[in-house]
């Protein structure tokens, strides 16, 4: 026989109004479920606060480890897997770049879209590199993808941008400082917005090579997004003094 609907309805509230009202030993002892269903899981470490960060870089390693160095006597945890898989994921830029990249959880085929991107970028270069006729222009061409991407994305990070401040009921645009971590941000998320709203045909990663070399250039789509927002903090300079 099936439970009448104003049953379920009275049985949800009574629900709710013990979770909101009771605290966390009544409510467990009303039913044992609620114990589980009021506490909220939080991520925790896997490791005691007694091991340490394993070194990653191969010349540190090579040197070796001094006898006062407390890595010699403490545990260490493994490298994680963006670390431990190539050392072109070892820069913790191109980490952030591959997981902003990232779409439902699917990281190794960004992998290959970033495998693809610097090797495109190594082409070029070498290209230009082959191209040129005297030792200077060589010395003035950039051959290291890692290096290039880095400019890249510094010239695309923004100096200034906009904050929403409301006074006297009034919201006002007022230009502040960005953040490191917020210009990295902006700068990355302009470079693949850029090449989203290229033709989907191309392959992504020269789409990517194309914008990253504008970009290190100081040209293309995400460069001209920077330029806007400090065209915007310019003017609205004037409310400058309500941050």
């Amino acid at each position: 026989m099936a439970t009448p609907l104003n049953k379920v309805y009275g049985v949800m509230k009574v629900v709710l109004y013990v979770r909101k009202t009771c605290p966390l030993q009544f409510a467990s002892r009303l039913n044992p479920c609620f114990h589980y269903s009021l506490i909220q899981v939080s991520r925790m470490s896997q490791y005691h606060p007694k091991y340490v960060d394993p070194i990653i870089n191969k010349d540190e390693l090579a040197e070796g480890i001094p006898e006062n160095d407390i890595r010699r006597h403490r545990p260490i945890k493994a490298p994680t897997t963006d670390r431990s898989i190539s050392p072109l994921f070892y820069d913790p830029t191109v980490n952030k770049f591959t997981v902003m990249m990232m779409k439902g959880g699917n990281k190794e085929r960004v992998r290959e879209i970033m495998r693809g991107l610097f090797e495109n970028l190594k082409h070029t270069q070498i290209e230009l590199w082959n191209k040129a006729k005297t030792d200077q222009e060589r010395h003035a061409i950039e051959c290291n993808p890692i290096e290039i991407f880095k400019k890249a994305i510094e010239n695309c990070e923004p100096l200034l941008m906009i904050k929403r401040v409301v006074k006297g009921g009034v919201p006002y645009r007022v230009p502040v400082c960005a953040r490191p971590n917020e210009k990295t941000f902006r700068a990355m998320k302009w470079i693949i917005e850029s090449c989203r709203d290229k033709e989907r045909r191309l392959p992504m990663e020269n789409k990517l090579a194309w914008e990253i070399m504008d970009a290190y250039n100081n040209q293309g789509k995400a460069v001209r997004k920077k330029q806007e927002v400090h065209k915007i903090c310019e003017s609205n300079r004037a409310y400058a003094h309500l941050r």
